[in-house]
């Protein structure tokens, strides 16, 4: 993990500088900011949440050529820009709840901080809005249709665009380096790793959204397996016969894999962004190959079974 261990100091100042500015909200906000801001920090304790919305400005500077000083305002934005984009979605998760309002005002508070910096960095007449402008909508279109429009099994990258407004990042860095005829290419990169890292969740969370009906994407290929359609409700007992006994899983990964190699084929010199595709698709490979080797052994019989369990377990 070159790719956080790196960074992990310079994100831990960024943090700080968010930390200090949210501390000065008024009241209660500023508490519970400071309480949000850390549940999503991955510094605290390795955590591994949200890599990519803090360290894409790191991971992008050196074939940019942005100075220090924009690499940490283009990540601070971007942690203010997450949090805002998460509280957001807690909202229409019906996560809130008793505290919606304190949680829409400190959205907006947040919102504010972002744009600040952002300000600073480019001029209204900048492109740079467009961009803005573009990330958001695409933002908000995704939020609403991603399940009507099935993404995963009709056009995978559009999964990217949750998480779309993490590339006011990497397209401000190519604006303040002058390298605008490489926007494209680096926002399909990271659209990739957006995907896969979405992969990764659904896969983690499946059965959270199978509960509460949001859209997941492995939900969406067990049923396309069945021939059932996707707003049809599944059991705990269907997909986890699917992913264990019919093995599922494996054409799932397959579409992370494609997207490594078409990630290569791009050749966008960001060499940690790559390395950390590789980090998610080694952990959805090693997932799949795991349950491969447990059907095996449950094939070959229950006694090959438990002593295999046995040795892992020592």
């Amino acid at each position: 993990m070159e790719w956080y261990q790196r960074h992990k100091s310079l994100l831990a100042q960024v943090y700080a500088e968010a930390g200090q500015r949210i501390a000065q909200f008024p009241a209660p906000l500023h508490k519970a900011g400071l309480v949000y801001a850390d549940k999503f920090n991955p510094v605290k304790d390795d955590n591994g949440k949200d890599y990519i919305c803090s360290l894409l400005p790191f991971w992008i500077k050196e074939p940019t050529g942005i100075s220090d000083s924009q690499c940490r305002q283009l990540a601070l934005a971007n942690v203010y820009g997450m949090l805002y984009f998460f509280i957001q979605d807690d909202v229409m998760d019906g996560i809130p709840s008793a505290n919606w309002k304190e949680q829409l005002a400190l959205g907006n508070l947040l919102l504010l901080e972002m744009l600040a910096v952002l300000r600073g960095l480019f001029p209204s007449d900048s492109p740079f809005w467009s961009y803005y402008h573009q990330y958001v909508t695409i933002w908000a279109d995704s939020v609403m249709n991603e399940s009507r429009d099935n993404y995963l099994m009709t056009e995978p990258l559009r999964m990217a665009g949750k998480a779309g407004p993490v590339k006011i990042a990497s397209t401000g860095a190519m604006l303040l380096s002058g390298k605008t005829e490489s926007i494209g290419q680096l926002e399909l990169a990271v659209d990739i790793v957006l995907t896969t890292l979405q992969m990764s969740d659904d896969w983690v969370d499946w059965k959270d959204d199978l509960a509460d009906g949001s859209y997941n994407g492995l939900l969406a290929q067990v049923a396309a397996g069945l021939g059932r359609d996707t707003h049809e409700k599944l059991s705990v007992q269907e997909i986890e016969n699917a992913i264990y006994v019919r093995g599922c899983l494996k054409p799932y990964v397959q579409i992370a894999c494609d997207n490594h190699e078409r990630l290569l084929t791009l050749e966008i010199g960001a060499g940690e962004l790559v390395d950390f595709h590789s980090y998610l698709l080694d952990h959805l490979t090693q997932t799949a190959e795991a349950i491969d080797a447990n059907k095996l052994l449950l094939q070959k019989g229950g006694f090959n079974y438990f002593l295999a369990s046995q040795l892992n377990d020592g």
